[in-house]
């Protein structure tokens, strides 16, 4: 289906190559993921695939890229877009209409689609997706997540003989991704479509996709089979890749001699929980201590007093908002970093958060977790007073938003956005932090200092120009800016979302340093990895509502808590779950191997 030969590309005006000899055979209906470092050329060799380079993007273009016979150097991208089908990373510059209907009715009609064919097709996309209730709604109104199903209905209503995906999960919540994946295979698998897929939850393409192909400064790293590819594990986690915790945990298994002759080699590496349970099972054994019950041991490994009661499972009688721990009131307010207060927000009378009364101390680390549109970036922006409640109210360190200027809270509350873009605004580096630093009233002589200080803490180059930095870059740009400030309060919306892995461990480093120093940490986050890495204290949102308030293990442990809010627990943690409650609060590699070797042992 797609033939590149010898493909090297150098964007003009730059001054080195952006990919670099790129010899690659997709077959007809291969489901193919791509993954790689952020800078090495995933999204530059999609825009070679679909004809927007040599077309749109101009630069030095040697050797050819064939979609089925086609040369695209000789074929425009409109004539291409029928067979090649593309979801671009930046949705909303995809975005054309103004209402969703109009947005899949637009490439139909473009595209000469007969009349009698158009409803079949828009209903039938927006069904695929699970999006029949956006039909009729304003783009506009829309959570980021949503416009990226938006986006991959109004391709999947084309038909395409090939869909290709830049990141289509990005903003997706971890059930929304999966669905996502799972209608991507359902459509190579009925359709026959051949799908080709930029995506950083290696996690997704471990269980979906067939073939792996990593990139690395422009040039083709590794190709081949998902198992073949990650046996090089190591060798792949030096490229930016971010190895599945289980892959982990089965090189350890293996190295440590757990195996002996009872896996053979084609099975010693598990890509996904259910394999990683299957092996830990044919070492240990299958018998009643691994019965998946839930009823015995439901407390062991988790942290006592997170405010979450029973045994942590949805088959009790105890609702979900009866898990959200009553305010204590003996705390003193002046503990608090932010209080809410029966706070209810409204979107023109679209109620968007319900009663919520939390307190969030002064040096928590706070994950707010839950499925897309279930009101957590407005929860974020309630607290730094850019939202003001409908009812009820929000409290900063005892100072009610309603009555405070949104400038005096910039001072004390620091907030990076989800998307870099939005707060870059300078044409240097330099720049962008002095002005962070100017907003706030400071001298001279303390921005000079500060910008000195921040420059060789994160190790930009001062003079570089923002938006040429990749977006893990951009997004170390405004943390740092707001490291800058030295505010006592830092939201983050999605801090991780479109960073390959090496930027997310830098960016999230440099948070826990912050929080570890005392400042307090509010972080919508949907990476269950990177929340049970970082965060003490996880809300559970859905549909506006605070359905649970707890310890991370606590919170991450109760699967079907979790299911209810559309998220997946950690790979080791839903390894745990798969095996039973002699299992149960084990939620890292190295937990697990202790337990494995004991119950081995045993």
């Amino acid at each position: 289906m797609i033939e590149i030969s010898n493909l090297t590309f150098r964007y003009e005006g730059s001054q080195k190559n952006a990919l670099e000899n790129i010899n690659l055979h997709i077959e007809k209906g291969d489901f193919l993921g791509i993954i790689g470092e952020s800078g090495a050329g995933k999204t530059t060799l999609c825009s070679a695939i679909n004809a927007l380079i040599p077309h749109h993007f101009k630069g030095d273009y040697y050797g050819s890229v064939k979609v089925d016979g086609q040369d695209t150097f000789d074929t425009s991208p409109g004539l291409l877009a029928l067979k090649v089908g593309s979801v671009f990373q930046d949705i909303d510059s995809q975005m054309l209409s103004t209402f969703v209907e109009d947005e899949l009715l637009f490439g139909l009609e473009n595209f000469g689609i007969p009349k009698d064919q158009i409803e079949g097709r828009v209903s039938g996309a927006l069904e695929a997706i699970g999006i029949e209730d956006l039909r009729y709604r304003e783009i506009s109104s829309l959570s980021g997540g949503q416009k990226q199903k938006v986006a991959i209905a109004s391709i999947i209503a084309l038909e395409p003989d090939i869909l290709l995906l830049d990141e289509p999960t990005g903003e997706l919540d971890p059930a929304s991704s999966r669905q996502i994946f799972m209608l991507l295979e359902k459509l190579n698998r009925e359709r026959g479509m051949t799908i080709i897929v930029v995506e950083q939850k290696i996690m997704l393409l471990c269980e979906f996709a067939r073939s792996l192909a990593v990139m690395e400064r422009g040039k083709l790293a590794a190709y081949g089979k998902v198992r073949d590819v990650l046996r090089e594990a190591e060798t792949l986690e030096e490229k930016g890749v971010n190895i599945p915790r289980v892959v982990t945990l089965s090189r350890r298994m293996a190295a440590q001699g757990l195996f002996s002759d009872k896996i053979a080699e084609e099975e010693s590496l598990a890509l996904n929980a259910g394999e990683a349970a299957g092996l830990i099972k044919k070492i240990c054994g299958d018998g009643t201590r691994l019965q998946k019950d839930g009823s015995e041991g439901a407390e062991e490994g988790l942290e006592e007093g997170d405010g979450l009661s029973g045994s942590g499972s949805l088959a009790d009688s105890v609702s979900l908002a009866d898990r959200v721990p009553p305010a204590d009131e003996s705390d003193s307010a002046a503990e608090n970093a932010i209080e809410f207060q029966n706070v209810s927000f409204s979107y023109k009378n679209d109620a968007n958060i319900r009663n919520i009364s939390v307190q969030i101390k002064k040096g928590d680390f706070i994950a707010i977790t839950g499925s897309n549109g279930a009101g957590k970036s407005t929860f974020s922006k309630l607290c730094n007073g850019l939202l003001k409640p409908t009812m009820g109210d929000v409290l900063v360190e005892g100072e009610n938003t309603k009555k405070t200027k949104t400038s005096r809270l910039a001072k004390k509350i620091a907030f990076l956005f989800q998307n870099p873009d939005r707060q870059i605004c300078c044409k240097s580096v330099r720049e962008e932090i002095a002005f962070s630093l100017k907003n706030i009233g400071l001298s001279e002589e303390e921005i000079k200092q500060r910008v000195t200080e921040t420059l060789e803490n994160f190790g930009f180059n001062p003079d570089a120009e923002p938006f040429s930095l990749s977006r893990g870059q951009r997004q170390r740009l405004c943390l740092a800016c707001l490291i800058a400030v030295r505010s006592e309060i830092l939201i983050l919306d999605e801090p991780t979302t479109g960073l390959d892995y090496k930027e997310c461990i830098e960016l999230m480093e440099k948070i826990r340093e912050l929080n570890k120093a005392g400042t307090t940490v509010i972080m919508v986050c949907h990476d269950m990895e990177v929340v049970l890495d970082y965060a003490s204290r996880v809300l559970v949102m859905t549909g506006g509502n605070l359905i649970a308030d707890g310890a991370t293990r606590r919170i991450l442990g109760d699967g079907a808590l979790l299911a209810q809010a559309r998220l997946l627990q950690p790979q080791i943690c839903e390894t745990a779950t798969e095996l039973g409650n002699d299992y149960r609060g084990i939620f890292t590699v190295d937990e697990m191997i202790k337990k494995i070797t004991d119950m081995a042992q045993g």
